[in-house]
């Protein structure tokens, strides 16, 4: 979107905000006790819309109405109940971007239980920790991962698998997903509870112990709605590509909030390679796009003819996860005349700020940008008292009476010391505000590298790498020194084509030095072929510690 199409300034549009206008939107204006799902899917079960577009990997498309949807999850709801499940139990689900899976959500919702969402690429043990340790009585799978589950000892109840063509996973005694279903009846009366009552735990995936279980509360409709339409700028026309995993946190609340503004969905059952991604943007006319910096680089690296000469309808581009270069930005605000808008979002905080598309407010490429109307976000330090401008500190967030989004840690009561800080919910992120206002991340509270008496910042020092030409990503870690206490080590993926040559490396570090200053630069250079990463595009910068 054109920044001259904005319609307000940000200053506008956080002084008009009021929460009551996503209660409006929602339908939940006076209502105590609520249902997520109603607001989700079954108040447009009237019209014959389409909520998902689906793409699977062999090719092969499916549309889903709001009415199939609903109707889908009322049974599922009427199936859970059948099996014992009462309101605030905890149902887990292991399952690939496919529409049952969002059935499935829904109608756990609709029961009044607990959804747990685990990644489907995680191994048994990853698996039966968050089986066991989130109490779940049932356990939602799909075949393909029905060699991944061992029950022993999880205190799980009961398996739902959607089997393949030979009842694959059934034949284990687990419940048949359409087998059951067919006996379950269209209509269920979905389990009010209230909004401060858990929706989801959505477990994070730490740098270090095992993870923690953030509560996500029934309000995260509410606390993501600023998000979804001023942020992205979503409209009743649009039609949404959100390439997260549903059974992430960015994932989930896109797909989620897009569906209750009664926004059609495009889901894609696999990761899209980049040139698939291409195809799709233009043969789809795809509006509004939240993807991850990862698959905008990856498209980037294709080449400015090849994705100049794509025909896209794009209006909104929304990117979250990790920073977006200054590269990024203008490379797609030259080449499409689309803008990509970088959002601050974390498990335990939602998304707090952002770039918003619908207003006319300067972006400052690589900065989080700015609070999100309704939200109040400070950098503070250790005791919670708030840090001047320019300062490094934790990114706090100050809970809203009627926006919040997470509840606390699931059985956690060490992880819930560090929740909150002085009355401030903190997520272990580290930032800065600048004199305008706009926040800088600035890495993990274990990611920044103190060395020789400086704390120095990842995502400051991968920028000033980036602007060498044969890089196309970079990540940086503090490396254990006798003399300084940490040294700089960066991890360097070049582009397609180019190689490593001698004294490539020292072109990185002099480059890191004319940008930043000697302290900031990489005494070691390491070149890799990719860099880990979740499946939502964050670096594990912990792996390239533990190398």
């Amino acid at each position: 979107m054109n920044e001259a199409q904005g319609q307000s300034s940000y200053e506008d549009l956080v002084a008009g905000f009021d929460w009551r206008q996503p209660l409006a939107a929602l339908g939940w204006e006076g209502q105590e006790r609520i249902n997520p799902a109603i607001a989700i899917v079954d108040r447009h079960a009237a019209s014959h819309r389409v909520a998902l577009y689906w793409h699977g990997r062999d090719g092969a498309t499916r549309t889903v109405t709001f009415r199939e949807l609903s109707r889908l999850s009322n049974r599922f709801a009427g199936l859970l109940q059948g099996l014992g499940i009462r309101p605030g139990d905890r149902v887990l689900g292991v399952l690939p971007r496919v529409p049952e899976t969002i059935a499935m959500m829904l109608g756990t919702m609709k029961a009044g239980a607990v959804y747990v969402p685990v990644f489907t690429g995680f191994g048994a043990d990853a698996i039966r920790f968050r089986i066991a340790h989130s109490g779940a009585r049932v356990v939602l799978l799909h075949h393909e991962f029905r060699d991944r589950l061992s029950l022993e000892g999880s205190g799980a109840e009961a398996v739902v698998t959607i089997g393949g063509p030979d009842g694959l996973g059934i034949e284990r005694g687990d419940i048949s997903f359409w087998q059951a279903m067919a006996g379950q009846s269209d209509r269920f009366e979905p389990v009010l509870r209230r909004r401060d009552e858990p929706a989801l735990i959505l477990y994070t995936s730490g740098s270090t112990g095992q993870p923690k279980g953030v509560q996500i509360a029934n309000n995260f409709l509410v606390s993501i709605w600023p998000f979804m339409r001023h942020g992205i700028d979503l409209r009743a026309d649009s039609l949404f590509w959100p390439t997260g995993d549903p059974g992430w946190g960015y994932g989930f609340i896109c797909y989620m909030e897009a569906l209750a503004m009664g926004v059609p969905v495009l889901s894609v059952a696999h990761n899209p390679s980049p040139a698939f991604a291409l195809d799709l943007l233009e043969r789809e006319g795809i509006t509004a796009l939240a993807t991850v910096p990862t698959l905008l680089r990856a498209i980037m690296a294709l080449g400015e003819e090849e994705v100049r000469r794509r025909r896209v309808a794009l209006q909104s581009l929304a990117s979250c996860g990790e920073p977006l270069n200054a590269e990024v930005v203008s490379f797609f605000d030259r080449v499409w005349g689309v803008k990509p808008r970088d959002f601050y979002g974390s498990s335990e905080q939602g998304v707090p700020a952002g770039n918003p598309a619908a207003v006319a407010m300067p972006v400052k490429p690589g900065s989080m940008g700015r609070p999100s109307p309704g939200q109040t976000l400070a950098i503070i330090d250790d005791e919670g008292r708030e840090l001047p401008a320019g300062d490094i500190g934790h990114i706090g967030l100050a809970p809203s009476a009627e926006g919040y989004y997470a509840l606390g840690y699931w059985q956690n009561p060490e992880a819930e010391k560090g929740f909150r800080r002085g009355g401030w919910i903190c997520a272990g992120d580290l930032g800065r505000v600048d004199e305008d206002g706009y926040f800088w991340f600035e890495g993990r509270s274990d990611d920044v590298i103190k060395s020789a008496g400086y704390r120095i910042g990842p995502f400051e020092v991968e920028s000033a790498i980036l602007g060498h030409p044969d890089v196309a990503e970079a990540a940086v870690v503090g490396k254990p020194d006798p003399q300084r206490g940490q040294i700089v080590k960066a991890f360097v993926v070049l582009k397609p084509g180019r190689s490593t040559r001698p004294g490539l490396d020292e072109e990185i570090v002099e480059q890191v030095k004319s940008s930043l200053g000697r302290p900031q630069a990489p005494r070691e250079v390491e070149f890799v072929a990719e860099l880990p990463t979740t499946i939502s595009g964050k670096i594990q910068r912990y792996l390239l510690r533990q190398r």
